[in-house]
């Protein structure tokens, strides 16, 4: 029975992909460099690294300097334009009012605890890891087995849900599930046991373990 959710955020819970290609672009033109949208979402989706290397690739431009300049602008925007996906709320809702219980693994920093406040999403969730914890970077599975210890949780009732390989190879990494969520058909030949496009079709395999014994 799988009844530990141990959650990714950005582009899993928060549809936050189109904001940060934004930042991206701003980043890029405060270097001097013109990039598409569309070519700088497509980045982002894989990882901030990756989106950097591609623009060195592109521009020679150095990709820690990418990086650092896209620090520079991750929080342009505000708040406003993080939101959930349609759905995330009544999955998580589902999971805790169903005996199950939530956690937050996400290289972003406490602005995703603020987001899951701002949207009354944090009551449902028992514990965090954020980049202020200091943990390596997944797909290393050290934050995971860290909440697994600190919990006492066996391994068989626990899930890692995330939109990218390095989420569900973290899980995999710490022995448990993991759970695709995909909403655009990014990796379509990435395996999992378990690939959703959208939360309403999630909620209906959430509330079937729900029942179960």
């Amino acid at each position: 029975m799988i009844c530990e959710f141990f959650w990714d955020f950005d582009g899993t819970l928060f549809d936050t992909y189109p904001r940060m290609a934004r930042a991206l672009v701003c980043a890029l033109a405060e270097l001097g460099y013109d990039a598409e949208y569309d070519w700088t979402l497509n980045g982002m989706k894989r990882s901030l690294g990756d989106a950097a290397r591609a623009a060195n690739a592109r521009f020679g431009v150095d990709a820690q300097a990418v990086m650092d300049a896209y620090h520079r602008h991750a929080e342009d925007e505000g708040p406003q334009s993080m939101l959930p996906y349609p759905g995330a709320r009544e999955v998580l809702a589902a999971i805790a009012q169903g005996g199950g219980r939530n956690y937050l693994y996400t290289h972003r920093n406490h602005t995703a605890q603020e987001a899951l406040e701002r949207w009354d999403m944090r009551k449902w969730f028992r514990d965090f890891v954020t980049k202020e914890d200091g943990f390596p970077s997944k797909p290393a599975p050290d934050a995971l087995n860290f909440l697994l210890a600190k919990h006492a949780l066996a391994r068989e009732n626990c899930a890692m849900v995330g939109d990218r390989p390095i989420d569900l190879q973290a899980g995999e990494n710490a022995g448990m599930a993991g759970i695709f969520f995909d909403p655009e058909g990014f990796y379509p030949e990435y395996p999992a046991r378990w690939r959703f496009d959208s939360f309403a079709r999630m909620l209906q395999e959430v509330q079937r373990w729900m029942r179960q014994p």
